[in-house]
């Protein structure tokens, strides 16, 4: 992805564009799910205590068909595909502050200037950030003059003005900025009717700072997985993965707190199946499938335990792994899963989303109705963006 030369900032320093670069690891970029650790199979920091991201398999047969079936509204194709997932945010987010050693003491200007982990930088003296290295380069051919920077922190936008310091051989802010992410996880299902996807059941947050990233462009990426860390109390497992191939599988049109959406460039095969509407939802047995291993997706045996309030967006199923082998295989629910299809009484009725820190069989689940909910207005706000243009 390219980013084009700004005549303007040009003039003023150096600000070129740079192609990205992904790595699945956390020390150049990190995923990291609502309230947990680990749904994209890199380790991330635990949000909320006890809770984790998670995935699943079986020794069932997950449907069938194979050719691409007409769906009927409201029917999707469940998939439990582990994917690879690229996403570029709008802005760079601050991800952490830290002290600066000069000549003249400790200081570190942007927390001088009000900054947070967490914020938005959007522009820099009025021209549009392109990378965390466009940042970098930027700040340090500044020869100390200040930087006023367009935040956005929330739903609100703001400007500051930082002055950058000289100290540890550069001119610095004291930020740590990040651009981009990457991960694997779960396709959830697939819509035929719309060419639509839904994936992970949770947003892609920063690791650091916590927030679900702001997102600008991404691509599901096709992965091999390679190995899996097994779970175990107090430390969740992992499925271990690399990008595959350097073509796109599609575009990624939103990343909430339900899940990323987006479309995919070449059908998915499979029996559409309808998806249980909420109330419907009951607890008892439940098969999820998910892919552990090269094989591919396969159903594993579980329990809905209980089901939480419709009113709330996120974790409305606490879910039990009892599939002797997949226990066996990965402890339960490990990180690199979030999204995997929960089924009951052949109807899709949600995705794995956590897996409990103290326990790794347990973990939560989001309804597919809020899934498909948001899926079908991410399509129709492509739509119109796409008119609108």
């Amino acid at each position: 992805m390219k980013c084009e030369d700004n005549q303007e900032f040009g003039k003023k320093r150096a600000f070129c564009g740079a192609l990205h670069t992904f790595a699945m690891s956390v020390g150049i970029t990190a995923v990291c799910m609502l309230a947990t650790v680990g749904v994209l199979g890199l380790e991330e920091p635990s949000i909320e205590p006890g809770v984790q991201a998670a995935a699943f398999e079986t020794a069932s047969r997950p449907p069938e068909a194979k050719a691409v079936q007409k769906a009927e509204d409201g029917q999707v194709i469940p998939l439990g595909e582990a994917f690879g997932i690229k996403l570029f945010t709008d802005g760079v987010i601050v991800a952490s502050l830290s002290d600066i050693y000069t000549t003249g003491g400790i200081c570190c200007p942007a927390a001088e200037a009000g900054l947070r982990a967490g914020d938005y930088l959007i522009e820099a003296d009025g021209m549009t950030i392109g990378s965390n290295s466009d940042l970098a380069a930027y700040i340090g051919q500044s020869q100390g003059q200040s930087v006023t920077f367009r935040v956005r922190r929330g739903e609100k936008e703001f400007e500051t003005t930082v002055t950058p310091v000289f100290g540890e051989g550069a001119f610095r802010t004291g930020m740590w900025v990040r651009d981009s992410a990457a991960g694997v996880g779960t396709l959830t299902f697939y819509d035929p009717n719309t060419g639509m996807f839904a994936g992970l059941g949770h947003g892609i947050c920063d690791a650091d700072a916590g927030s679900v990233m702001t997102l600008k462009t991404g691509e599901p990426a096709a992965i091999t997985l390679c190995g899996i860390v097994k779970g175990q109390r107090g430390e969740p497992g992992q499925l271990r993965g690399y990008f595959s191939s350097d073509e796109s599988m599609g575009r990624l049109l939103a990343n909430n707190e339900t899940g990323v959406y987006g479309t995919l460039d070449s059908p998915k095969e499979g029996t559409p199946m309808d998806v249980l509407s909420r109330d419907e939802v009951k607890p008892g047995p439940v098969e999820i499938l998910a892919s552990i291993d090269g094989s591919g997706p396969r159903l594993y045996s579980a329990e809905i335990k209980k089901v939480n309030p419709a009113d709330q967006p996120t974790k409305n199923l606490v879910i039990s792994v009892t599939d002797k082998r997949l226990l066996e295989s990965t402890g339960g629910i490990v990180q690199g899963m979030s999204g995997a299809p929960i089924l009951q009484g052949g109807k899709l009725c949600g995705a794995v989303t956590h897996v409990f820190m103290d326990d790794p069989t347990m973990g939560y689940g989001i309804f597919a109705e809020t899934m498909l909910e948001q899926c079908n207005s991410s399509y129709k706000q492509d739509i119109e963006d796409k008119e609108a243009a």
